[in-house]
């Protein structure tokens, strides 16, 4: 048999196929009539009677009518064939079969898939632990990191320390809290990335309390106040600036008397014999700077023999500030883990090697190199919002278009007035940090808003004494005082959580400064406000991360930076 392809002449003879032919469009319209069906034609509609003569039932209501009888078949009629109907010859994907199967109310009564907060800890599944961490803003970096706390007694806190937080009124921990808290029991280094007043103090604090709670009894009774060891601490918390310094030692000293834990700050300022007399019953918690505390090792003051639990609390900042060499000089003085090898240290203070906490708001390439050298396998908790514009700080900007030709600009001035005025009229129980570059213009400042009738002011700086400064903090804390000018010296590390407005006289030339700044407001869950005077002349390099850090962070640009484009852009 032949495996040749048939002739087109073959394939036009079989019925399969026929030869196409022209018809006009008066036929095609002939042929369109004849194939289409005639409609039924409709039957007169029935005359229904009805068995109630009356509009009204026994108890006056008005009666729906009901039929006498109606012929069995479908209600609508269509003009089609029901033997054309295909669904017939289809088997349907689902079926449900009210006597086989579910009912429709059964369907309904299926459970719901529960909320996190409603469920029992075993309960939590991956898909609810992922909308908790969404719910919070938390987002974790490396390998096998615990999930955050829900609330305080699902922690492997001490009980004892537990009853302590909810004697203080910390009812739910904070978003920092519940990430890193977990982190840190593990015993694992932690590297936190939070914005400032997230709650860090507390989130270093109860871990490092916890580790305290653990450590032999029969050595904190006996052996930690001898001569050899009443001037080891086994914490240590750095921070870099004084007054960050004091508000952690404030809040540290509230638990450390309760657990019968000693606990001092060691800065700039105080002399060196107050430290030595505050150690001599032994000290188990040190808050410190690092160049005092450089000073306190080298005259062996203080040693960190028996410190296993170290914290870093603004990293970046310590790094800004020029401490990194100290910071090394300190870490280099700290046990280290091969000691445990050759000693007993490992049983008494319940360590496998040493934990370290750092804390930050920015990881820069110096932030880096020391987690890469000191931290062991580090877990990164970052909390939305490090970084991004707070939705919580109503942030506006003063663009200024002259340039000043005296050191003290008078305009800048008067607008701060009004500034002021018109918040202090509006807002209740104010309280103003203004920012300035310059000591000198911070004291200009201060005895201008004088002689405008703002007397309840008063300024900090470098230049003044630690004492002037600790008591300035104190009155505007309190109330006493409703204006606080200060140089950058205060835009960390001050916690007052009522802060009202943050006014930037003079724009910061590091960017990194004005997000820590304008953080001083809009603390522990309020709202805050933020003006920024700032110009072309004196701002341009700060146009560009100003930019895009209110884009990241959803804010309405103005005018001036939404058109302005850099130099190296326009090239």
């Amino acid at each position: 048999m032949s495996k040749r392809p048939k002739s087109i002449d073959d394939l036009l003879k079989d019925d399969e196929f026929k030869i196409p032919k022209f018809i006009s469009k008066e036929k095609r319209q002939k042929l369109k009539e004849q194939k289409q069906p005639s409609l039924p034609t409709p039957k007169p509609k029935p005359k229904i009677t009805y068995t109630n003569e009356s509009d009204e039932d026994e108890q006056g209501r008005p009666e729906i009518p009901t039929p006498k009888s109606r012929k069995n078949g479908p209600r609508f009629q269509f003009g089609w064939d029901e033997t054309e109907d295909t669904t017939s010859i289809h088997t349907p994907l689902i079926s449900l079969d009210d006597d086989d199967g579910e009912s429709e109310d059964e369907i309904d009564d299926l459970p719901l898939e529960l909320h996190w907060s409603r469920k029992p800890l075993e309960q939590m599944n991956r898909r609810d632990w992922r909308i908790f961490k969404e719910d919070f803003n938390i987002t974790t970096k490396g390998q096998d990191i615990p999930n955050p706390l829900r609330t305080w007694k699902e922690s492997n806190l001490s009980q004892e320390l537990i009853d302590l937080i909810n004697k203080f009124g910390y009812e739910n921990p904070t978003p920092v809290q519940r990430a890193t808290i977990p982190l840190s029991l593990s015993k694992r280094d932690v590297v936190g990335v939070a914005e400032t007043g997230s709650g860090k103090t507390l989130a270093f604090l109860i871990p490092l309390l916890n580790y305290l709670l653990s450590v032999d009894e029969n050595y904190l009774k006996f052996e930690h106040h001898q001569g050899a060891n009443h001037n080891q601490p086994l914490g240590l918390i750095l921070t870099p600036t004084r007054e960050l310094a004091q508000q952690i030692t404030q809040v540290a000293n509230q638990f450390g008397k309760i657990l019968g834990f000693n606990v001092i700050c060691i800065i700039g300022g105080h002399g060196y014999q107050e430290t030595i007399n505050q150690v001599e019953n032994g000290v188990h918690i040190i808050v410190a700077t690092p160049g005092r505390l450089v000073d306190s090792i080298e005259r062996n003051i203080i040693g960190l023999s028996k410190c296993w639990y170290f914290i870093m609390d603004e990293a970046d900042r310590m790094i800004d500030m020029g401490f990194e060499k100290d910071l090394n000089t300190i870490i280099g003085a700290l046990p280290s883990n091969e000691k445990l090898s050759t000693t007993i240290d490992g049983r008494i203070f319940n360590v496998t090697k040493r934990q370290t906490m750092m804390f930050t708001a920015t990881i820069s390439p110096q932030i880096e190199k020391i987690t890469k050298n000191y931290l062991i396998d580090p877990g990164y908790i970052y909390i939305g919002g490090a970084g991004e514009a707070l939705d919580h700080i109503d942030q506006k900007f003063e663009y200024m278009t002259n340039t000043p030709n005296e050191d003290f600009d008078r305009v800048r001035f008067d607008k701060l007035l009004k500034i002021i005025s018109r918040h202090i009229q509006n807002t209740r129980n104010p309280l103003i940090i203004i920012f300035a570059n310059f000591k000198q213009t911070c004291d200009v400042l201060s005895q201008e808003l004088a002689e405008n009738g703002y007397k309840d002011n008063t300024a900090i700086h470098g230049s003044k004494s630690q004492d002037i400064r600790e008591s300035a903090i104190q009155k505007f804390r309190r109330h006493e005082i409703r204006i606080l000018i200060a140089t950058d010296v205060a835009a960390r590390g001050i916690d007052i959580p009522n802060v009202t407005l943050v006014i930037n006289f003079q724009m910061t030339k590091k960017f990194d400064e004005y997000i820590h700044r304008i953080g001083r407001t809009g603390r522990a869950g309020n709202e805050g406000a933020s003006v920024t005077f700032i110009s072309k002349e004196e701002d341009e390099q700060i146009f560009i991360p100003l930019k895009k850090f209110l884009v990241k962070g959803g804010k309405r640009l103005p005018e001036w930076l939404y058109s302005y484009k850099s130099q190296t852009m326009r090239d």
